[in-house]
């Protein structure tokens, strides 16, 4: 399944920024939060056909990196207690 063109350059775009904080940043917990962050709004704007597409490639990213979701993600519960939701 493709997705449209603006998921595709946001999911590159996420990628590019995930291969910079890898590179530029000691502990993923440094940037976590906006990853998460960032992975949920793309995911938001899926439609349930692009979802699945969306997922694998940002899980994906992570394997490349060698950095896991934490089990709360995959299982699409909501963000846990005190993650800010903007």
């Amino acid at each position: 399944m493709n997705v449209r063109p603006e998921i595709q350059v946001q999911l590159d775009t996420l990628g590019d920024t995930l291969d910079h904080w890898v590179a530029r940043v000691r502990h993923p917990a440094q940037f976590w939060p906006q990853f998460e962050q960032l992975s949920a709004e793309i995911l938001d704007q899926c439609v349930h056909a692009e979802s699945d597409h969306a997922r694998a490639c940002i899980h994906a990213m992570l394997e490349r990196h060698a950095l896991g979701l934490p089990p709360w993600h995959e299982r699409d519960d909501p963000l846990p207690p005190g993650t800010p939701e903007e």
